[in-house]
């Protein structure tokens, strides 16, 4: 799994001799239902229910997913997915406690606020619009959504 600034991914290998990889490529992105988009569900599913539980919006990263890359040689096969929104390796590894600092003013819509942010900002949406130079935030609880995936293809195929 890559943990670049901004994509999250995995990639499964087999090698073998050359009847054996074909089977592993027909199974893992050639047929009907291949297995690579089935972990991609089991991953989509998995982030669904981290959002459920963290009131985090995930959609736009299931969006982002940027599909499948086969490299095949005649002794083996990389299956390769990966999801490209800037915020899905950390859904996906997590977060400690940080602070973001504006380049040079950082701009939010902060819904439901106490009433002194109601004071001092304003109203947008059913929040305020936010305008300040670092914000401290806690971090995110990792998902994991990538490696669910790929523990499931992984168990699929042996």
């Amino acid at each position: 799994m890559s943990t670049g600034d901004t994509t999250a991914s995995a990639s499964f290998t087999i090698g073998g001799p050359e009847p054996l990889v074909d089977d592993a490529e027909r199974r893992l992105v050639g047929e009907a239902n291949p297995l690579v988009y089935q972990a991609v569900r089991v991953s989509h599913g998995t982030l669904r229910s981290y959002a459920s539980r963290t009131d985090y919006d995930v959609e736009s990263i299931e969006d982002s997913f940027a599909g499948v890359e086969v490299d095949r040689t005649d002794t083996g096969i990389t299956v390769t997915w990966r999801w490209d929104h800037p915020a899905a390796v950390f859904m996906n590894n997590g977060t400690s406690d940080h602070t973001i600092h504006g380049d040079p003013v950082l701009s939010f819509i902060w819904e439901d606020p106490p009433a002194s942010a109601r004071e001092r900002w304003p109203d947008e949406g059913d929040g305020v619009r936010v305008f300040t130079d670092e914000v401290s935030v806690s971090g995110l609880p990792q998902s994991r959504f990538v490696q669910a995936g790929l523990e499931w293809l992984r168990q699929e195929v042996s």
